[in-house]
């Protein structure tokens, strides 16, 4: 579920982390050993806040006001100044990156997923002690900065924007790039790399200039279109970077504006708001109205978590009717309710997609014999050794899917009906046609309650 470290005084504000989680638990124990050693280490020690870029301006002519204002927010959010450092793609560029937390790259600034490929080579390797120094930590977090539509090639208007020379194709192959990089990573020998994609549309000028109310949208994938303002890309990297764990190893589109008159209105909680769409990602949001005033007993909140209850009552059994053609499992839903998710109560139900023998998991009538075969054989095996020696194979089970499906009082008072994703991790081939089936009964039955 992702997890924030504090950063500072915790009572001076919002935590806040640069890096990885694991790495800044590394650091931590670090700091700690090396303090049992001696008193003085611990200053030694403290990590400077440093942030690696890579871009190219003649490339890429709306990364400069985005630059210039997210240094300026990354000051202000830190208690001591935070480093900096731009380079160009063609530069040499420093192994380890300079022992920075988090590295920005403009993926419109690379020629291909090869280039991205060679720069983590040379910014990801662990440069050795120099002169009694400490080992040098590269970043453990990566934020790929890149465009509207590399997932939508085949409409308009980024067919067009794709005519001549494939640009967005390119985009998708440096995005798949860092995923696939993010998820090789060898626990024990190689330490976990966060990855964010943050897709943006025509950086616009005046977007952040004048007056107006703060219109910042963000979802998850590939789905917006529009434009963005200088200021509201600061800020979006900005939380992407240092405050929004949902934000971690997620890919997100924005769009719209933000004037700096209005920057106050956009406080800690509507921020978490805005991302708490990514956790999952979410795949259905409805707004069910007010609930009753004066704690959490409510209930409006309560008739409509039976009424979700009694709708997923559907599913179970054999699943006439439901349209699914995909076996599945209810299960009572156990998350908790979270301050930070700006949730004071919820309760819900979770469907999870069970093993079927189709896609990668579909056998011949041969293979079938094999395996059995192979199985017998096995067996034999076993019953010649002791019971005492012989140890039960242990097998983790495939995480197949599945759609959770939540009812929430928020902190403001609001109850919403939230789906999202669950039961997934790197290996999961996701089932996208029966989370719609699913997506759109709920949505029936909701507006029909």
């Amino acid at each position: 579920d992702g997890a924030v470290v504090v950063s500072g005084d915790a009572g001076a504000g919002p935590s806040k982390l640069l890096g990885s989680v694991d790495a800044a638990r590394r650091r931590g124990r670090l700091v700690a050993e090396e303090s049992e050693l001696d008193e003085s280490a611990v200053v030694n020690t403290v990590v400077e806040n440093r942030v690696l870029v890579v871009v190219d301006d003649k490339k890429d002519k709306g990364a400069a006001p985005i630059l210039d204002r997210l240094t300026s927010l990354l000051n202000e959010a830190f208690d001591s100044d935070i480093a900096v450092d731009t380079f160009s793609p063609t530069s040499n560029i420093p192994i380890g990156g300079k022992n920075a937390q988090t590295a920005v790259i403009f993926a419109s600034s690379l020629n291909d997923r090869s280039s991205l490929e060679s720069l983590l080579g040379r910014i990801l390797k662990r440069t050795a002690p120099v002169a009694g120094g400490t080992v040098g930590m590269p970043p453990s977090h990566v934020l790929i900065v890149s465009s509207l539509g590399t997932e939508r090639t085949n409409k308009m208007p980024y067919s067009m924007q794709n005519l001549f020379g494939g640009k967005l194709d390119k985009l998708r192959e440096i995005e798949q790039a860092i995923v696939a990089i993010s998820r090789s990573r060898i626990p024990g020998k190689q330490s976990p790399l966060d990855y964010t994609i943050v897709k943006f549309g025509d950086v616009t000028s005046d977007a952040a200039k004048g007056g107006g109310d703060a219109d910042i949208a963000i979802q998850p994938g590939d789905v917006l279109d529009g434009e963005i303002g200088p200021n509201a890309a600061a800020n979006v990297l900005m939380q992407a970077m240092a405050y929004q764990p949902y934000a971690r190893n997620s890919t997100l589109c924005t769009t719209g504006s933000l004037p700096l008159d209005a920057e106050s209105s956009m406080g800690m909680a509507a921020w978490n708001d805005k991302f708490l769409c990514l956790y999952g990602p979410e795949l259905l949001r409805v707004e069910a109205g007010r609930g009753a005033d004066g704690g959490v007993l409510d209930s409006k909140f309560e008739q409509l978590g039976q009424y979700v209850k009694q709708w997923s009552m559907n599913y179970e059994g054999d699943r006439k009717g439901t349209g699914l053609t995909t076996p599945v499992l209810v299960r009572k839903s156990r998350k908790p309710p979270s301050e930070f998710d700006g949730v004071v109560v919820r309760s819900g139900v979770r469907i999870l997609f069970q093993t079927t023998n189709t896609g990668d998991r579909y056998k011949s009538a041969a293979e079938e014999r094999k395996e059995e075969g192979e199985r017998g054989a096995a067996r034999g095996a076993v019953a010649k050794k002791s019971s005492s020696s012989a140890k039960p194979l242990v097998t983790k089970a495939r995480k197949e899917g599945g759609v959770e499906v939540m009812v929430e009082k928020t902190t403001e008072g609001n109850i919403r009906i939230r789906a999202r994703r669950c039961n997934v991790d790197s290996k999961t081939i996701v089932k996208e046609m029966s989370e719609e089936v699913i997506v759109r009964s709920l949505k029936k039955a909701v507006e029909a309650w």
